[in-house]
């Protein structure tokens, strides 16, 4: 059954039919959002799709090495523009964000935690190209945590209970910096250009 679905979606680079059970969703967007917010809708269509091409590239990679592979994206790398006298002289990579989206309810007492495999590799990432990495947790858009990955101390373990059981790293909330959203165009220069 897993082969079959994995297969599903392999065939799925090659026609652009929505995932099972996107349909849905794209029909609420054009119905609900497009009369309403036309650009929404029109991020909304390419985030589905490019959550479909995620899918299925997962499904392509989990068949070409059916005994284990790990894959992870990183959200966004910044690069500075470079320029003298007014032109373009290039771009400097100075860092990349993993973003995420957390309530108040799934915090622990003694930290923020995070999928650990997902850590463990984001770690070794940045350790093995030398490109600062950082978390920004927005934490139920009342805060934002942020911390640089491999400059904070956290403890593995296997919290949580049923679908949600699995490896997460904690990191401890003294060792991340707690911003207001309003303070993150001072914030981010800071982080990463040490401004």
């Amino acid at each position: 059954m897993r082969k079959q679905v994995l297969a599903r979606h392999v065939h799925n680079f090659s026609r652009p039919k929505p995932v099972r059970g996107l349909a849905k969703v794209f029909r609420f967007v054009d119905e609900e959002v497009q009369p309403r917010d036309p650009y929404l809708a029109e991020e909304l269509r390419r985030q589905l799709r490019d959550f479909e091409n995620r899918l299925n590239l997962s499904a392509v990679m989990k068949l070409a090495y059916p005994h284990g592979l790990l894959m992870y994206d990183i959200d966004s790398v910044a690069f500075k523009i470079l320029t003298q006298n007014g032109q373009f002289r290039g771009i400097r990579p100075l860092g990349a964000f993993e973003l995420k989206w957390k309530s108040e309810r799934t915090m622990e007492e003694e930290g923020i935690p995070v999928n650990g495999m997902q850590y463990r590799a984001l770690e070794l990432f940045s350790e093995s190209y030398g490109l600062p990495l950082f978390y920004m947790v927005n934490i139920a858009w009342k805060k934002v945590a942020l911390w640089r990955i491999g400059s904070v101390g956290v403890r593995y373990a296997k919290l949580k209970e049923g679908l949600a059981r699995d490896l997460y790293a904690v990191v401890p909330w003294e060792q991340v910096e707690l911003v207001n959203p309003s303070a993150l165009p001072k914030k981010i220069p800071e982080m990463l250009e040490g401004r």
